[in-house]
């Protein structure tokens, strides 16, 4: 599992490489909070390269939307695959998050708002 960031404009972007699982959960939620505590009001996950997400990997998620809601900042979700789709609408996380095609359309979601 690997994760970067980089930024545009005023957008602070998380790519996640690999399973977001028991395994690699605790890693992400040490990369969300870090973000969210560095004053990044607009945050986008892109899961284009996260091919498994578990019941774990969703509550950091969760709890990172919470975190940034707390901050009046939020998140978008992009580039899902298509098992992490079907995960997000079983689950009804389709209703919690923002979620994108790809980055592009999340950026401009973004902008949209301002």
């Amino acid at each position: 599992m690997q994760i970067s960031t980089n930024s545009r404009d005023d957008v602070c972007i998380i790519e996640i490489l690999g399973r977001m699982d028991s395994i690699s959960s605790k890693e992400i939620e040490a990369k969300l909070n870090d973000v969210i505590e560095h004053n990044k009001n607009k945050i986008i996950i892109d899961l284009a390269a996260v091919d498994y997400i578990s019941s774990v990997g969703l509550r950091v998620l969760l709890s990172a939307l919470k975190k940034q809601k707390e901050r009046e900042g939020s998140i978008r979700l992009a580039s899902l695959q298509p098992f992490v789709r079907d995960i997000f609408r079983m689950t009804g996380f389709d209703r919690i998050f923002s979620i994108s095609v790809d980055q592009e359309e999340a950026i401009g979601q973004f902008n949209a708002q301002a």
